[in-house]
């Protein structure tokens, strides 16, 4: 890697891995820890308790079906606290594990909340915020996957996409050397010509003229192994804790970039 992007590491200081009952698992944590490693940044995880759990579990008509007896019981809030705290136990050993072998420095926090507000809140405390993808999980991607990973990365003319644009040439360099960029409104084209004089094969998608957010994912190859990076503060985002509902639903991992 070239010195320049090498020296633009010291930049990147933290990142939140996001996780919750549903995502937890030790491929993901994985995932996480290998861009942290290459971008030499510490790694928090955040397990969310979400209210939204609780407040279902305590309806009187709730139940939840046993899947060795396939009856139906009662459940409650108490119940469900003591699930999460399980599946928290769990997560907090495996994060600290992957860790340890990735030999990164980070801790793991729990919080309850509402999912959404939560990860809006630890965006604005951190450089990176890694969301999981969702369907196929990276354990399967490895064992699958035919085509190298690509990373693609959204970029506008707002603050923090210069710091967008840095960090994805950083994994793109270590990740086959080809950075899919799609920009929204007018390019600078003099960062992108010193990254391909440093051997970075850029891809340059131009969104059309007043696209937006939305516009601009329809050029991502949405599967399972490939990099996402947004800048946090694109004016097309809108309503933050929307974008990161709907982010989440995608199958490519994601990292929303301060």
């Amino acid at each position: 890697m070239n010195d320049d992007l090498a020296a633009k590491k010291d930049s990147i200081r933290r990142m939140i891995l996001a996780l919750d009952a549903m995502n937890c698992e030790t491929a993901l944590i994985e995932a996480a820890a290998a861009i942290a490693a290459k971008l030499q940044a510490e790694l928090d995880a955040l397990f969310v308790e979400d209210t939204d759990l609780y407040a279902v579990a305590d309806l009187p008509i709730t139940q939840e079906i046993s899947l060795s007896s396939a009856r139906p019981r009662e459940i409650s809030g108490r119940q469900v606290e003591q699930a999460l705290r399980s599946l928290s136990r769990e997560a907090a050993s495996r994060f600290e594990s992957v860790v340890r072998r990735s030999r990164i420095k980070g801790k793991f926090h729990i919080m309850r909340g509402e999912r959404r507000q939560a990860l809006s809140d630890a965006c604005d405390r951190v450089d990176l915020l890694f969301l999981q993808p969702s369907q196929t999980t990276v354990l399967r991607v490895r064992i699958t996957q035919t085509r190298p990973p690509r990373v693609f990365a959204i970029c506008g003319d707002s603050a923090a996409s210069k710091r967008t644009l840095d960090v994805a040439a950083q994994l793109a360099m270590q990740d086959g050397h080809v950075l899919e960029l799609i920009t929204l409104g007018e390019a600078d084209e003099a960062p992108l010509a010193a990254l391909q004089r440093h051997g970075l094969i850029v891809r340059h998608h131009q969104a059309a003229a007043g696209a937006g957010l939305a516009d601009a994912l329809t050029e991502v190859e949405n599967r399972p192994g490939n990099t996402l990076l947004i800048p946090s503060d694109l004016p097309v985002m809108g309503n933050r804790t929307q974008l990161l509902e709907g982010l989440a639903k995608l199958r490519c991992q994601i990292l929303l970039v301060n």
